[in-house]
């Protein structure tokens, strides 16, 4: 769930202030958006779910698609806590489809869309301690929305999708793949050889916006903004909202979720709603529904998933850096300070060497 980590670590372990690392797991599931905050350097986590779905179209003979799903995100922090690298991916088994041409059923099993992206924290604003301090004078102050919560956290995304060969984009149905020499695959699409049908290539650019915001201490909302298969004919844009909540007991809490799907051939809106139980900082468990609002098709689905995580980070102490420029030039004095005594030092050695050549050359003269 968007940032349950931060909703309740307060409670659970004691408020340590935001950053991108947290004690508790930060997972995006059950929703379908990213929060702006990666899971913190060195530190691998893993967001697995199953999802059993039926997509209905009452203009072709109630033509349908049943699938099941396995979806899978592996995160980890690279190198900075602002960077974060992620795969996404998913395993459709078990998909039938009723064609509207024929009676026929397909069945298959097959590896579907993975992407590899790589997002990056461009704006903290729980860093300002003036706006996100914890009042211990005023309880009102610290349940209330505040004008300087409507400030997000900003994120970019930039990331590759890849479906590999014999896969099928099962997450649009209107997607027939390219078939040349190289890339044969077996499509399916119940609207395939049709004038409106959306042809993907097999390798395709996406770039994402997230924000995310913070509100009375139990309340985050995310929005990404991505525009998907950037270079192809028929590029998607798509928006996601999602609203998290945290209740009093902090290891619960539910989601409503909004999203919007839109090219030149087509557009899709889709409202999902779930819950998570947090079982402890490396263990989340969660459970959604969603459904889009129109029959031309009709998608409806049940998601089922966790997220787990191994933890290698380490707290880093924060650099001051009027405090260690106050090092450095004390460091540069006591240096100098040492030249110029070993220069004294030398300096007087050679006084004193003069001074008794000079008194044994008077003693030699008497």
């Amino acid at each position: 769930m968007k940032s349950i980590h931060i909703l309740a670590l307060s409670l659970l372990l004691g408020f340590k202030g935001f950053t991108q690392y947290t004690e508790t797991i930060n997972s995006n599931r059950p929703g379908s958006s990213q929060g702006a905050f990666s899971v913190g350097k060195n530190v691998l986590q893993f967001e697995i779910g199953g999802k059993m779905g039926k997509l209905n179209n009452k203009n072709f003979k109630n033509s349908t698609i049943n699938e099941s799903q396995l979806n899978y995100t592996i995160r980890y922090g690279l190198l900075l806590n602002k960077l974060e690298l992620i795969i996404d991916g998913t395993y459709n088994q078990n998909n039938s489809v009723n064609k509207f041409i024929s009676e026929d059923k397909i069945k298959t099993k097959f590896l579907n869309k993975q992407t590899l992206g790589f997002k990056y924290l461009v704006f903290d604003p729980f860093k300002n301690k003036k706006w996100h301090s914890v009042s211990v004078l005023s309880w009102d102050k610290n349940n209330k929305i505040r004008l300087v919560d409507f400030i997000p956290a900003i994120s970019v995304y930039a990331g590759v999708n890849y479906i590999p060969k014999n896969g099928y984009n099962y997450n649009d149905p209107f997607t027939s793949i390219k078939k040349t020499a190289e890339y044969n695959i077996f499509n399916h699409s119940i609207f395939i050889n049709h004038n409106w049908t959306i042809t993907e290539n097999a390798i395709s650019p996406k770039a994402s916006v997230i924000t995310q915001n913070h509100f009375i201490g139990k309340w985050v909302f995310v929005n990404n903004i991505t525009l998907d298969r950037i270079g192809d004919k028929n590029s998607i844009l798509n928006y996601i909202g999602t609203l998290t909540h945290n209740f009093k007991n902090p290891r619960w809490s539910t989601f409503g979720e909004f999203e919007m799907i839109k090219n030149d051939i087509y557009d899709d809106n889709y409202f999902k709603f779930g819950f998570a139980f947090l079982l402890d900082k490396n263990y989340q468990f969660d459970t959604s529904i969603g459904t889009n609002f129109k029959d031309t098709p009709r998608n409806m689905y049940f998601k089922i998933g966790m997220s787990t995580r191994l933890d290698w980070y380490r707290d880093e102490t924060p650099v001051d850096k009027e405090e260690l420029e106050k090092q450095k030039q004390k460091r540069r004095k006591l240096k100098q300070d040492s030249k110029d005594l070993r220069k004294s030092d030398k300096n007087k050695k050679k006084s004193n060497k003069r001074e008794r050549k000079t008194l044994k050359k008077s003693n030699r003269k008497k």
